[in-house]
C-alpha cells in the first residue's frame, strides 16, 4: 500500500520528523498536525480534520490525552484508513524481565508505562484494524532530541564521565532505522501490536562504548553495577533494525 498522505502528529519530537522524512523518501506526503489550529480536546474539530485532510494514514507519535488517541483512530476506522500509535517497550514495568514476547502481558509501574497502555487499549477498542508499534529508546549519532547519544553527552558533561551499568540491557534502535520500520509497517503488515528493538543482546555498557567509538571518543565510558534491568523486546516479525549492523559489531 502506498502512502500518498500521512497526517502525523508529535512533529515538535523525535521519532515523527524521522518518520515524515522517511515517507517523503518514498514519494508521499507527510503532513504535521498543529494542536494550535486543531486542538486535540475539541473532538468536533479533530474528526472535521481528519475527514477534510485527505490523510491515507495517520500515525500518532505525540503524548496527550488517551482520549485524544481514542478519538482519532474512531475517526480513522471511519474512512477505513490506517492508524499507527507509536507504543513504548515502558509498558513493561521493571519487575519483567526482558527480552519480552510480543504476547508478554505488560505490567507497568510507573505514570508513563500506565499511560501508554491506557492509550494501547483505547485506540484498539476503537480501531480493530490499527497498528500498535512499541519503541525502545532511540539513537542518533548526534546531539539533541530524546535520544540515547544526547543522554550520555549529558551525563559527561554534568558527571565528567558516563557510568554505564553492565546489568541493564535497553530496548533501543536507530532512529533512522525506526523510521524505516514504521514505514514498512504502515505500507506492507496487518493491523496488530509489534515491537521494534534494535538490542541484539548488548548490555549499556557495550552499547555506550560502542556510540563512544562511533562519535570519535567524547565520553569516559566507565562500567558499574548500578542499575539492573532488562526492557528488551522481540518481535520476528519486523525487519531487523540491529544496532550492531550501525555500530560494526561493537
Amino acid at each position: 500500500m502506498h502512502l500518498a498522505r500521512t497526517l502525523i502528529t508529535g512533529m515538535r519530537g523525535t521519532v515523527a520528523p524521522a518518520l515524515a522524512a522517511e515517507l517523503r523518501s518514498r514519494h508521499g506526503e507527510a503532513v504535521a498536525w498543529d494542536r494550535a489550529a486543531v486542538p486535540p480536546q475539541d473532538e468536533r474539530a479533530v474528526g472535521d480534520f481528519v475527514r477534510a485532510s485527505g490523510a491515507s494514514a495517520l500515525v500518532h507519535c505525540a503524548m496527550g490525552d488517551p482520549r485524544w488517541a481514542a478519538h482519532m483512530a474512531a475517526c480513522c476506522a471511519g474512512q477505513g484508513i490506517p492508524f499507527l500509535f507509536v507504543g513504548s517497550a515502558s509498558v513493561f514495568g521493571p519487575h519483567q524481565v526482558g527480552p519480552h514476547a510480543a504476547d508478554a502481558v505488560p505490567e507497568p509501574q510507573d505514570d508513563y508505562g500506565r499511560y501508554k497502555l491506557e492509550c494501547e487499549r483505547l485506540v484498539r477498542a476503537a480501531h480493530p484494524g490499527a497498528h500498535v508499534v512499541r519503541l525502545g529508546w532511540q539513537v542518533a549519532l548526534r546531539t539533541g532530541g530524546n535520544q540515547m547519544v544526547d543522554w550520555l553527552a549529558r551525563q559527561q558533561a554534568e558527571h565528567g564521565h558516563v557510568a554505564a551499568s553492565t546489568g541493564w540491557f535497553p530496548a533501543c534502535s536507530f532512529l533512522e532505522d525506526t523510521a524505516r520500520v514504521l514505514a514498512d509497517v504502515l505500507e506492507r503488515l496487518p493491523p496488530g501490536t509489534y515491537q521494534l528493538d534494535g538490542n541484539p543482546g548488548w548490555h549499556m555498557h557495550r552499547v555506550a562504548s560502542a556510540l563512544n567509538r562511533a562519535m570519535g571518543g567524547p565520553w569516559d565510558v566507565r562500567p558499574c553495577e548500578g542499575l539492573r534491568l532488562d526492557n528488551r523486546m522481540q518481535d520476528p516479525r519486523l525487519p531487523s533494525a540491529s544496532i550492531a549492523a550501525r555500530l560494526a559489531g561493537g
